[in-house]
């Protein structure tokens, strides 16, 4: 039998033992948390540039593969435009948030360190334009895909590529009139506290006043417009960039 001294020094080296563990586990504890601390940490605003930049570059590949995508499955499905555009819009919505989020994993970033960083450094000339080209990339890949070989008969011969151009300049200066009292308006409410939200309905009236001003004026439709974009890659065209850039940024500053 043990003698109570021995009981003692049992007893004590349980607490010991016990306090030991309670201190490591602490310390794992601590080492975690500060660990996810720095993971989340903003990250600096050359490396959110990387990452932005890179995922815009990246996008234009997945925009041109989902084109295609869809432009098959319409065509085997017997789809409308409009059943299309909803699809093609579905897949790259999913596949830019996978996309940003490889590159992120490249750079071992998370999601959060990422988004402090935004919201730090949002202000900055070089990452603004940085998300407007995100921007227009997103507004553009939002216009139902063409097939390219109904592109080519669709463009009437008077729609040349300086034509699309002065027609997409129209489309831009025709949007901000047309959104600018709907700017005031939602700026009115936030002005009582309150949120405002814009009505889909009220974008498609937009939509059908612009399509049919420019019909009136060019003549020409919005099939006909969008099949030009195709044939003359105004996507991707420097010439274009500028006009698609104001688009975006009309949209931002007056629905946003």
């Amino acid at each position: 039998m043990a003698s109570r001294a021995e009981m003692v020094c049992y007893a004590v080296g349980a607490l010991a033992a016990g306090a030991l563990y309670i201190a490591i586990h602490e310390r794992r504890r601590k080492q975690k948390k500060e660990l996810k601390l720095r993971r989340d940490a903003p990250i600096a605003k050359e490396l959110l540039l990387q990452i932005l930049n890179k995922s815009a570059e990246a996008s234009k590949a997945v925009i041109e593969r989902i084109r295609v995508e869809v432009q098959k499955i319409q065509q085997q499905k017997n789809l409308s435009s409009e059943q299309a555009h909803q699809l093609f819009q579905q897949n790259f919505e999913h596949s830019l948030d996978q996309l940003i989020g490889a590159i992120r994993t490249q750079h071992k970033v998370s999601e959060k360190a990422m988004d402090s960083s935004f919201k730090q450094h949002q202000n900055d000339p070089a990452v603004r334009a940085a998300i407007q080209n995100m921007r227009v990339l997103s507004s553009t890949a939002a216009a139902p895909p063409a097939a390219a070989a109904a592109a080519a008969e669709d463009v009437p011969a008077s729609l040349t590529r300086d034509k699309l151009r002065e027609i997409m300049t129209f489309n831009a200066v025709t949007l901000e009139k047309e959104l600018k009292p709907i700017r005031e308006q939602m700026e009115k409410i936030r002005a009582q506290g309150q949120s405002p939200q814009v009505s889909p309905q009220v974008l498609q009236a937009v939509q059908q006043r612009i399509s049919q001003a420019v019909n009136s004026k060019y003549g020409v439709t919005d099939e006909q417009v969008m099949a030009a974009v195709e044939k003359f890659g105004a996507r991707e065209d420097p010439a274009f960039k500028d006009i698609l850039q104001r688009i975006a940024q009309t949209f931002a500053s007056s629905l946003s």
